[in-house]
């Protein structure tokens, strides 16, 4: 039987959550248009993890005490990612670390990617799930619809990267496209659960 937790977590689960990321997103369109390597690609999800664990909310799909799915939120109403909170959440170790192992081209795509997926970001109040990858069939449903229910008062908003393989997993959970965008060649459907409008 599969639970949701909501809590934060220790470095032995933060270790757990990077690998199941790692391994859902390998695969993926767009990232795999980012990084060079799955190396890269870790070292990225690493940080982020760390960074939405003090400054966000991490869901874990958990069997038997073992994680086989996360999703990673954005606070309501805060910016996706602020170099201030990660330097004052002690991160500057993990940062020079990927800043050391990500080539230049990666960054500068990596920067790109923000700079466009900014650009047509949701201007109503919402939720924002930066990420949700899982290992065990059911962990991602069993996660959005935690999510769904706790974050009732006011839409989700989420940018799906790998069209293909997810949209009908989003529609099930009666997610709508408000636009889809070209990203560096890769085409990102931008989906809320909230009223239908485009935008």
């Amino acid at each position: 039987m599969i639970v949701i937790r909501d809590k934060k977590l220790d470095k032995y689960n933060l270790a757990g959550t990077t690998d199941i990321l790692t391994a859902a997103f390998k695969d993926d369109p767009l990232y795999q248009a980012i990084f060079q390597n799955e190396r890269e690609l870790r070292r990225y999800l690493k940080l982020m993890l760390d960074y939405f664990n003090e400054n966000g909310e991490i869901h874990t799909a958990v069997v038997n005490d073992e994680i086989v799915g996360v999703s990673i939120w954005n606070f309501k109403g805060t910016p996706f990612f602020s170099i201030r909170n990660a330097l004052t959440s002690g991160m500057f170790g993990e940062i020079f670390k990927f800043l050391m192992i990500t080539q230049v081209k990666s960054l500068i795509k990596l920067k790109n990617e923000g700079l466009i997926t900014e650009r047509y970001h949701y201007k109503r109040e919402h939720h924002y799930l930066f990420m949700i990858g899982s290992v065990k069939k059911g962990a991602g449903r069993l996660l959005m619809e935690y999510a769904i229910g706790k974050f009732s008062e006011c839409p989700i908003y989420l940018e799906n990267s790998n069209i293909k393989d997810n949209k009908i997993f989003y529609e099930r959970l009666e997610f709508h496209s408000i636009k889809t965008i070209d990203v560096m060649g890769i085409s990102v459907d931008l989906l809320t659960n909230g009223k239908r409008e485009l935008l």
